[in-house]
């Protein structure tokens, strides 16, 4: 249970915020949108088979999205819902390909540099 209660907590605290923010200034529904159906988008594509973790990469990729949208609007000169609709969808996705590359390449780095550098590394245990 406490599994499902800490990630619906992250992601409602993250909604909330966004949604605070948005409230300050007058809303950019180009904006607004194109974040929206981006992290909708990737939400419906994923290959997750969590809905936990569907609904914080959903929380992230609208979140990020909505950070990095203006950034990606300047760079590419690209209407705002198009810039807003890949970045959300892109956050999450690169963010993805990231973690899985770092959990499959660190660990055997780290063994090699062990191997290497501790006394009695190239040993094999018992």
């Amino acid at each position: 249970m406490a599994e499902i209660v800490i990630p619906s907590a992250v992601a409602a605290g993250v909604a909330s915020g966004v949604t605070l923010g948005a409230l300050g200034s007058p809303p950019d529904i180009a904006l607004l949108s194109g974040v929206f159906c981006g992290a909708l988008v990737f939400l419906l594509r994923s290959k997750e088979s969590s809905w936990t973790r569907k609904l914080i990469y959903f929380v992230v990729s609208l979140a990020g999205g909505f950070a990095i949208a203006p950034f990606v609007r300047d760079i590419a000169h690209a209407p705002t819902w198009l810039a807003a609709f890949f970045s959300a969808a892109g956050v999450v996705t690169v963010s993805i390909l990231v973690l899985d590359w770092v959990e499959e390449s660190v660990p055997r780095v780290l063994k090699r540099l062990l191997e290497k550098y501790l006394p009695g590394g190239d040993r094999k245990h018992d």
